[in-house]
């Protein structure tokens, strides 16, 4: 019965992935805007343009504007990222494999076993300062390349039992932006893999 409760979990998740996209190739095909998307373009879009563009007051006020959002939105994502309670179903946080961003140390074990070996899998827990820097990159649970917020999204279903965040979600947003902001002055390199995980597969740094 365990063995079929992971069967099934495996092929729920696999599912969600190829639904995102993320483990197959799709010929992409450009459509035209709808009229919804033009109207939403033009209230949304413009509107938020016209009240800082058009005005030379607003826009000496937009530096202001845009550091503070941008805080508020670290901020959040740091939040997130620190409490137990906010993303898992498990009690896991973020910052429970890697505090302060950085890392504990060792592996963490999948939380089923492969269906073929029968035992779980032990990953080494990367720091994640400077990580978002390697991002967009390959990634072997997806077989694709992945964007940072669709990491987070797989360590929420695989180790915080939870479901993903909805890339338009704020709190989606918020997390990719305060694990981004623990990349700040790293060179980016995009697709480089940690050195532990190049270690694991016998390669070198």
């Amino acid at each position: 019965m365990k063995v079929l409760k992971s069967l099934i979990y495996v092929a729920l998740i696999i599912s969600f992935m190829i639904s995102q996209g993320l483990t197959q190739e799709s010929k992409h095909k450009p459509k035209p805007l709808t009229k919804q998307q033009m109207m939403m373009m033009k209230n949304m879009a413009m509107a938020n343009m016209d009240k800082y563009m058009a005005n030379m007051n607003a826009m000496k006020k937009l530096p202001m504007r845009i550091k503070q959002t941008q805080q508020e939105a670290i901020a959040y994502g740091k939040k997130l990222f620190n409490d137990p309670k906010a993303l898992s179903t498990n009690g896991l946080a973020c910052s429970s494999c890697h505090p302060g961003g950085g890392t504990t140390g060792g592996e963490a074990e999948t939380p089923m076993p492969s269906p073929k070996t029968g035992k779980p899998y032990k990953l080494p827990i990367p720091s994640l300062i400077g990580a978002a820097a390697t991002f967009p990159k390959y990634k072997v649970p997806n077989d694709a390349v992945i964007t940072l917020g669709d990491m987070n999204n797989n360590c929420i279903m695989m180790f915080m039992a939870a479901q993903p965040l909805n890339p338009k979600s704020k709190e989606y947003k918020a997390l990719v932006a305060y694990v981004t902001s623990l990349s700040n002055n790293d060179k980016v390199q995009v697709g480089k893999m940690p050195a532990m995980m190049m270690k694991m597969m016998g390669g070198k740094k």
